[in-house]
């Protein structure tokens, strides 16, 4: 397969997603020394925001010493990610605005936007306070911490499928 249709494909197998996932997080051990982990990027945000606006004192040791507000892998992944997403889905032609996601949703929810907005923040709030409970996000946790063996790894997996099929469940019931 020539790379210019490789890019263009709308979708890739799960092992050839897996694959670069694992070379990824390979190359980042070897090249950085660092794990792979994109929930401190969105800390890193915070802590520019909240310093640059002359929010946090001296004296506040999370914003200041913990997560300074410096350009750190963890930032760069995240911008990677978002960048890369927005590459994909242009070279394959998939991209598209929209507000309101598939006809499941409309059935359960209807077509309120601020509902959707409303239901979206909740989520993402959940996971960011879930990420920052657990110590690492999808990446850092899901990736890496199970590359590396780690219980905490294995049982964040277990936790995500579990809470997945429990979510689903509780939205769209049993159809």
């Amino acid at each position: 397969m020539n790379i210019t249709k490789f890019f263009k494909m709308k979708r890739w197998s799960p092992w050839t997603a897996g694959i670069a996932a694992g070379v990824a997080a390979s190359l980042s051990i070897v090249l950085t020394g660092k794990t792979l982990g994109v929930s401190g990027g969105f800390e890193t945000i915070a802590s520019m925001i909240a310093n640059s606006a002359g929010f946090v004192p001296p004296s506040n040791a999370f914003f200041n010493r913990v997560k300074p507000p410096v350009f750190d892998s963890q930032l760069i992944l995240l911008i990677g990610i978002f960048a890369g997403a927005l590459l994909a889905s242009l070279f394959s032609g998939d991209f598209k605005v929209r507000t309101l996601p598939d006809d499941e949703w409309k059935k359960r929810f209807g077509v309120s936007k601020f509902k959707r907005a409303a239901i979206l923040f909740t989520g993402c709030f959940l996971m960011a306070t879930g990420a920052g409970i657990a110590g690492g996000c999808t990446s850092g946790l899901g990736i890496s911490a199970t590359m590396l063996l780690s219980p905490a790894g294995f049982l964040f997996i277990a936790g995500v499928f579990a809470s997945g099929i429990i979510t689903i469940l509780l939205i769209y019931g049993r159809k």
